[in-house]
C-alpha cells in the first residue's frame, strides 16, 4: 500500500491530509502538521485534444498512443483523443485498433468526434469535408472505438432524428461549429444534456437581437468546454462564462505542434505557423487549435484569479461530471488513484495513473 501526504484540493474542499492507495484510494483522512509544502489534486481531464508532441489523432494508433502519453507527462490522466472533420474512410482508418489502447496503463477514455456533421459556413480551422448526419458512420466507428462525445451543428438537416439516436447510444452531444439560433439550440437543451464546443469560438454569438449558440450556452447551459490559453478567449470572457455555466470545463484543443519548437507545421493538411504560445493558419491568420497542455491551462486559470478549488473543478471535476465518470476528477475513498503532486510553486512533482507513478 502506498501513502502520500500534502494539502489535498478538491473542487469543494482544501485540507491537509493523507492518502493510502493502490489502484484505488483506500483511505483518505485529515491530518495536521504534515510539514509538507506539496499539493495533491485530481489528475487533469482533457475532453478535446487533437494531438501533441508532434503526433495527431488522425494519424492512427501509434500517433494516438504517443500523443496521449505526451499529455500524460503533463498531468492529463484522462483524455479524449479528438478527430477533425474528414471522410468516413479516413476517420475509420485513423481509429482502427483504438480499443486496444484503452487499458489500465492508459489515460485514454474514448474518442471525441469533432465533426464531420458541422456547418460548412462555420469551419474555423476545420477542413471543408462536412457531411450530413449519418447513423451508419456512427455505427461503424462504434465497432472500433467508444465515442464519448461528438461536436455537431444542430441546425443542419436531419438532426431531429440524429440527436436522439446519439443520446440512445450514450454519446454526449456538444454544439459547435454552428450558426444555429437560440431557439434551435434550446429545443434540444430542454430534452437532453448538451455541452458546447470551445465556447465562444466557431459559433453564432450573443447578438442582442438575434441570439445564437453562445446566447443559449450563457443563458441556459449547464456544461461547456472552453480553451484557456488566453488567446482564444479573453480573461473577462472566461470569467463571464464561469459565472453563467455551472460546470464549465477547460480543454486544450491542442494540436500536434503542442510541445514543439517555433516553426512551420501542418494541421489537417493546412500550413500553420507556431510562434511561442499561438498557432495560426499561414494563409488566413486564423487560430488553428492551441498549443497548451492542461497544466499550463491550470496555471492560466490561477493567473486570472480563479481560486485553486475552482481551477481543480474546471480541469477535472466538471469534465468527469459531464461524462458521468464518477470514479475520476475527485479525491475520495474508492475512486481511482489518478492524482498529481504539485510543489509549493504548483510545478508537477509526481503523476499517478491508477496508482502507478509515471514520472519522478
Amino acid at each position: 500500500m502506498n501513502k502520500i501526504t500534502g494539502t489535498i484540493v478538491n473542487y469543494d474542499s482544501i485540507f491537509e491530509g493523507e492518502i493510502e492507495f493502490d489502484h484505488n484510494i483506500k483511505k483518505l483522512k485529515n491530518t495536521k502538521n504534515t510539514n509538507t509544502k506539496s499539493y495533491i489534486i485530481p489528475g487533469f481531464i482533457d475532453l478535446h485534444c487533437h494531438g501533441g508532441g508532434g503526433f495527431d489523432t488522425m494519424d492512427g494508433n501509434d500517433a494516438i498512443d504517443s500523443m496521449s502519453k505526451y499529455h500524460l507527462s503533463k498531468g492529463t490522466t484522462s483524455i479524449l483523443p479528438t478527430t477533425w472533420t474528414s471522410t468516413f474512410d479516413h476517420t475509420l482508418r485513423s481509429l482502427n485498433g483504438f480499443n486496444s489502447l484503452i487499458n489500465k496503463n492508459s489515460n485514454i477514455l474514448g474518442v471525441h468526434l469533432e465533426g464531420p456533421f458541422i456547418n460548412p459556413s462555420k469551419l474555423g480551422a476545420q477542413p471543408s469535408r462536412t457531411q450530413l448526419p449519418s447513423k451508419e458512420f456512427i455505427e461503424n466507428i462504434l465497432k472500433i472505438a467508444p465515442i464519448k462525445t461528438i461536436t455537431l451543428a444542430p441546425e443542419i438537416d436531419n438532426m431531429r432524428d440524429f440527436i436522439p439516436f446519439l443520446i440512445e447510444k450514450k454519446i454526449n452531444v456538444q454544439f459547435g461549429h454552428s450558426l444555429a439560433d437560440s431557439d434551435c439550440c434550446e429545443k434540444y437543451m430542454n430534452k437532453y444534456k448538451v455541452s458546447f464546443t470551445h465556447l465562444y469560438n466557431a459559433m453564432s454569438d450573443n447578438n442582442h437581437r438575434k441570439p445564437g449558440v453562445l446566447s443559449s450556452a450563457l443563458s441556459k447551459g449547464k456544461f461547456a468546454e472552453i480553451i484557456c490559453d488566453l488567446n482564444h478567449v479573453s480573461k473577462e470572457s472566461i470569467l463571464i462564462a464561469k459565472k453563467c455555466i455551472p460546470d464549465l470545463y477547460a480543454i486544450t484543443d491542442a494540436i500536434s505542434a503542442c510541445g514543439l519548437s517555433n516553426g512551420d507545421y501542418k494541421f489537417a493538411g493546412v500550413d500553420i505557423t507556431k510562434n511561442d504560445n499561438k498557432v495560426v493558419i499561414k494563409e488566413s491568420g486564423t487560430l488553428a487549435g492551441s498549443i497548451v497542455n492542461m497544466h499550463e491551462t491550470f496555471l492560466n486559470l490561477l493567473k486570472i484569479n480563479i481560486s485553486l478549488e475552482d481551477a481543480v473543478k474546471m480541469t477535472s471535476f466538471s469534465a468527469a461530471k459531464y461524462l458521468n465518470e464518477s470514479t475520476i476528477g475527485y479525491l475520495k475513498e474508492g475512486n481511482r488513484s489518478n492524482f498529481l503532486v504539485l510543489d509549493k510553486d504548483l510545478n508537477i512533482e509526481k503523476i499517478f495513473l491508477n496508482g502507478n507513478l509515471i514520472n519522478e
